[in-house]
This record gives structure tokens, sequence and C-alpha cells, in this order.
């Protein structure tokens, strides 16, 4: 298992990779894959409102910002709620590996005017990171990128307030035929040194060490619907259908739930 000082020897790579020019991280392997998730999956995804859904349900976690201490965390250029969140916390800070895109989210910030806000290039297990009390960490897609997840947990409690919560959104391998796509993509994955998603044993460690407020689960037999979604069968009916695996993936009320879905996203609170 990975150590404090192999995970920032690694995000020193991460960091190039995100600042190199996009065409060097593909392969053959990769733009199928990009391809497949950017074109059918997010199609099917914008069709059946799970992408808005997803951040709809955030700002509803996130509440009140205004007494609240933000931190956005792995947010590169800014995500969907970065501008939400500087704009209506009474602090915002959002960091990244990245320097290139932290500037560009920095220009953002400036742009719209928020004078509680402000973006940094820094790693977050890196000492050089001193701030904490946060009573939010928005962490989007962000912290399945921890091999040794002991090392990111520790982080995470160090620095949240008491009584702090974290939003998560993160891949999964629970499933068998995801498990067994990801395990042959993964020699020609191009980030695969920090790509971790979550495992059964993994969810239970967010379980033991973080109350699960809310949790829904995302792709889990709905992922079928893509296909049923492609048949010429009648539209009204394939959209009724999908939009009930839809719902029942999103609906989940315990952890053995989420084990056939793509995705999940957590509100967890410190404890």
């Amino acid at each position: 298992m990975k150590s404090t000082e192999d995970i920032l020897e690694i995000n020193k790579r991460q960091k190039e990779f995100y600042n190199s020019d996009s065409k060097a991280k593909t392969n053959f392997v990769s733009t199928l894959w990009f391809g497949f998730r950017n074109g059918a999956l997010s199609n099917f995804r914008s069709k059946f409102d799970i992408k808005d859904r997803v951040y709809d349900e955030h700002k509803v976690w996130l509440g009140d910002l205004s007494n609240k201490k933000v931190l956005d965390l792995g947010c590169l250029r800014g995500n969907a709620l970065s501008l939400y969140m500087a704009k209506n916390a009474k602090e915002y800070i959002g960091i990244d590996l990245s320097d290139v895109a932290i500037g560009s989210l920095q220009k953002r910030i400036e742009n719209e005017n928020c004078p509680n806000a402000k973006a940094i290039a820094v790693d977050f297990l890196s000492p050089e990171f001193h701030h904490n009390n946060f009573d939010i960490i928005y962490a989007y897609g962000v912290l399945h990128h921890f091999e040794n997840f002991d090392v990111l947990v520790s982080k995470l409690k160090e620095k949240l307030s008491t009584n702090g919560v974290i939003i998560s959104y993160d891949p999964l391998e629970t499933s068998f035929p995801i498990k067994v796509l990801r395990t042959l993509y993964r020699p020609f994955q191009s980030d695969k040194d920090w790509e971790w998603p979550f495992t059964k044993a993994v969810l239970n460690k967010i379980n033991t060490n973080f109350k699960i407020e809310e949790m829904r689960g995302v792709l889990g037999k709905s992922k079928y619907g893509v296909f049923l979604n492609l048949l010429p069968l009648n539209d009204a009916y394939k959209s009724r259908v999908i939009a009930k695996m839809v719902n029942k993936d999103w609906n989940c009320t315990n952890l053995s739930d989420l084990y056939s879905c793509m995705h999940t996203t957590m509100l967890l609170r410190k404890i």
C-alpha cells in the first residue's frame, strides 16, 4: 500500500498529466472509451436527467452557504458548482494539482467578483496546504484518486470542522461486468496510477469512518438502459422502463444497493 510520500510523488506525475496537451494523454483504446463515455453514455445521462439530478441534489446538500467555509477539492478549472459555491460561501477555496487549471479558475473567480473566494494550486496531502476547519469539502470525482484510502480518510478528518460534511461523487468497481471491463481497460489507461474506483472494501471504510447521511446510486441496472434505448422499440415504453431503473438506482437505502452501480454520490458527516 502506498505511503503518503509515495502518493505525493504520484501526484507530481498527475500534475504533469493535467498540465500537458490532451493529445498526449490518449491512445486508441482510451479514445474508444472516451468516445462512448462522451457520446452514447453522455447522451443517455442527459436524456434521463441523471447528470443534472446529481448537481441538483448537491445543491440541496450544500444548503445555505452564507456561513460556511468550503473546500472545492480537486476542482481543476472548476466543476459545475464551483462558481456557485464561490459566489455564495462565506469562504471558498478551490484547490487542484494543476497550476494551469487553477490559474483559469482564479480568473473566473475574479471575473465573477467573488471577494471571499480563491483558487490555489497545491497538493491536498502536502503540508503546504495549511488551511483547515472546513464546514464542507466538495469532492466531485476526486476521492477515488487515492490508492491508500486510509491516508485520505485521515487527511479529510483533519481538514473538516467539527460536524463538517463531505459531498462526493465517484466511480465504483463493485459490479462484476464493470470490474471485468475496467480490468481489460486498465493496461491501456494512461491515468491508471491515480484512478482507483471504489471497491466494496472502500465503501465499508467510508461507512466506518463517516456517517453516511445520504447516498445515491447512478447507472446500476439503468446502465443496461443505454442499450435498451438504442433498440427500435416504442419511445414511450423505453422511457418508462428506463426511468424506473434510474429511480430504483437513485433511491438506494443500503450500501449493497450500490454494488450494481457505476457511480455513487454521498453526503458524509464527520464523526
